[in-house]
């Protein structure tokens, strides 16, 4: 049985994981929301340029290997975490990609040595990209998974790509997806657009002066296109990890203050019985005193 000093030592050290626990909780939660709001300006502004662009200039004649459709090598990027917790959700991540039409033959990349690690286990062949973590900046992330592709894709070793990545559904709830990358539909989906668009001031200009090749502005664009999607898949990926970390932290917490509950109890009891012992030893020494004094 544990002594009273024992439990009081095990109140102390629970009590500050439980206030490590919250602070970790408090910055998770202010850092995801914090990346919401960030990401949801950003997106809309980035949208709005990008669509006016095609609406003064007709790419429809470019052309460009990443703009069209193609039968190539299919390769999945998986985007999973090295953050603590995040187990479960990068198998998810592994599971979704798998199982994806054409996995089977694909080339496997992988950012994140936890994914990498799991794949081992079922003996599958892949390449990780150690350059990339999710838990960097997601700008600088996103700019060196741009060039790498970039660089694959021109050289013809990347035909089909797409991401499979965490995203966060709400703050509770964490969903996998899978975003076709390369060919770039949507890309030319915004140039479909700006043909059937009679509204917008942009579409009533007559005549733009360009002075670039269509090819070279249409693989500025896949660049630019290609990076913004990226991002978007850290941030999510970043904000699916904070989420998940702080359900986690949550439910740590709450065993923590159970716990404590448990140890506060433990404590007073051990505490009464302390006292009650010392009571009746202090009752049976003055009798005995009595007992002694009397029968001399």
């Amino acid at each position: 049985m544990q002594t009273l000093e024992e439990i009081r030592a095990e109140r102390q050290v629970n009590q500050e994981l439980t206030e490590i626990v919250d602070a970790l909780k408090v910055i998770a939660v202010t850092e995801f929301w914090n990346l919401e709001e960030r990401r949801r300006m950003r997106s809309k502004r980035f949208l709005d340029a990008f669509g006016g662009f095609f609406e003064m200039i007709d790419l429809s004649a470019a052309e460009h290997p990443f703009a069209q459709d193609t039968t190539g090598q299919m390769t999945l990027i998986l985007v999973t975490s090295d953050e603590r917790f995040m187990g479960g959700l990068n198998k998810r991540v592994v599971d979704t990609a798998l199982e994806y039409p054409g996995a089977d033959t694909a080339e496997i990349v992988v950012i994140g040595t936890q994914g990498s690690d799991y794949l081992k286990s079922l003996k599958r062949q892949h390449t990780v990209i150690s350059e990339v973590t999710t838990s960097q900046d997601q700008f600088e992330s996103a700019l060196t998974l741009r060039d790498h592709v970039m660089e694959q894709g021109l050289r013809g070793e990347y035909g089909r790509l797409a991401i499979v990545y965490p995203r966060p559904v709400s703050f509770f709830v964490q969903a996998v997806e899978t975003l076709p990358i390369l060919p770039c539909t949507e890309l030319l989906a915004f140039e479909r657009k700006r043909m059937s668009d009679q509204e917008s001031p942009l579409a009533k200009v007559e005549e733009v002066i360009i002075e670039s090749n269509l090819h070279d502005l249409l693989e500025y664009m896949v660049r630019l296109w290609v990076t913004e999607k990226f991002l978007e898949v850290f941030e999510d990926s970043r904000q699916a990890e904070l989420s998940a970390k702080s359900v986690r932290l949550e439910e740590s917490h709450q065993t923590l203050q159970d716990n404590g509950k448990d140890l506060r109890h433990l404590f007073n009891r051990s505490r009464r019985e302390k006292m009650d012992k010392g009571m009746r030893e202090t009752f049976t020494a003055q009798i005995m005193r009595r007992r002694v004094s009397f029968n001399v």
